[in-house]
């Protein structure tokens, strides 16, 4: 669904509120944090394993790890939960320079933005940095149900679940001149083509390695997970980093050195280890 076109009634009172809220100036500085004692950080919302609702606490790696931020700066942690928009330049404006259109100011801190060079110096409202894992994307193939060994070719014929406009999705019905876009299931949520897969109804999942991983919990064992190429496909890789306003580079300095320091003492990697995913490391030595 268009989210604006949902919100259009409420852009006029809403611009009036996001004037008057503090949050929609000037970013708040290291020093300010500090002193107020308190953060907010912005998390996307149904994002397993970075970010979600189990049983109605909001938990994730994204969620643990603020926490621990805020642990390291000595400030308490508030959460705002992102509502993804259609793109990721419109979530940094909702999350970290301007405020949502009903009138929610900005984070001090947003969690898991892509951190791309180019991308980077196109966002002028915002800085993106302290890149904190190298996520990737896979298949997963159920060894029972299809030819895991023979490549992706093995799996033509099969049905393949990919969540609905998503990378997996574009590359699978774009690719290998359209072999595969027939045999696409496409489910709302990566976690939900993992259940499928493991109920027997399809063969394979293609999907973020760490959305691979939740899905499957303590079943991992039983399938093949990134062991297939696939040929082909544009920035299989990506680092996850945060963002703060323009103005609020002091705040990144520090938030990026605990990062490096959590990533260095082991505590990141158990982080990740907490919620049964497989930590990357992009942080210099």
């Amino acid at each position: 669904m268009h989210r604006r076109a949902l919100l259009k009634g409420l852009l006029a009172g809403a611009a009036a509120i996001a004037m008057a809220r503090p949050g929609s100036g000037g970013a708040v500085s290291l020093d300010t944090v500090v002193k107020r004692g308190r953060m907010t950080i912005a998390v996307y919302r149904d994002f397993a394993p970075w970010s979600w609702r189990k049983d109605g606490v909001l938990t994730g790696i994204d969620v643990d790890l603020g926490r621990a931020i805020g642990e390291g700066l000595g400030v308490a942690v508030d959460f705002m939960e992102l509502t993804a928009d259609e793109n990721v330049e419109d979530d940094l404006r909702n999350a970290v320079w301007k405020g949502s259109v009903v009138g929610q100011p900005p984070a001090d801190l947003m969690m898991h933005v892509p951190f791309d060079p180019a991308f980077s110096q196109r966002i002028t409202e915002a800085v993106i940095f302290g890149p904190y894992h190298r996520e990737r994307f896979v298949m997963a193939c159920d060894p029972e149900q299809a030819d895991c060994a023979g490549g992706i070719g093995g799996l033509e014929g099969n049905s393949i679940g990919v969540e609905i406009d998503s990378v997996p999705d574009f590359y699978l019905s774009g690719s290998f001149n359209g072999r595969f876009r027939s045999k696409l299931v496409h489910f709302k949520t990566p976690d939900l083509a993992v259940a499928a897969m493991r109920n027997g109804e399809l063969p394979a999942v293609m999907a973020s390695l760490a959305q691979i991983e939740h899905g499957l919990g303590e079943a991992r064992s039983r399938y093949e997970v990134g062991t297939m190429p696939l040929p082909g496909l544009f920035r299989p890789t990506w680092e996850v980093g945060m963002a703060v306003k323009e103005d609020g580079r002091d705040l990144a300095y520090k938030v990026a050195d605990i990062v490096a320091e959590l990533d260095r003492n082991g505590k990141l990697a158990a982080i990740f280890a907490a919620h049964g995913i497989t930590y990357s490391s992009t942080v210099p030595a």
